[in-house]
């Protein structure tokens, strides 16, 4: 009986020893994928930043442009405005030469 529990302490004591190692063992790549995973989440921290800088860059030149197509769309129809106020002008002097 008593050879029956030293086999199973010691058994114990290997499995758990056995165990133990395997933590240990594990413990290297664990700490190499942390390491992995830190720089490629500051590579995407980064690329991130950058994104945000390029999105704000676009919309300021996107409102450039909208004030832009604003302005010629002002500027046409006051162009237009202006050829039918020359068409106008041409019509009545020619009613004037006329009479």
């Amino acid at each position: 009986m008593r050879v029956k529990q030293s086999v199973s302490v010691l058994l114990s004591v290997v499995l758990i020893g056995l165990f133990v190692l395997s933590l240990v063992g594990c413990g290297a790549d664990i700490k190499a994928e942390n390491e992995k995973l830190k720089a490629e989440n500051a590579s995407v921290k980064s690329d991130n930043d950058k994104l945000k800088l390029e999105t704000q860059k676009l919309r300021e030149e996107l409102t450039k442009a909208a004030e832009k197509d604003a302005t010629i769309t002002s500027i046409t129809a006051e162009n237009e405005a202006l050829k039918k106020q020359v068409e106008d002008l041409k019509k009545a002097q020619m009613i004037k030469k006329k009479r």
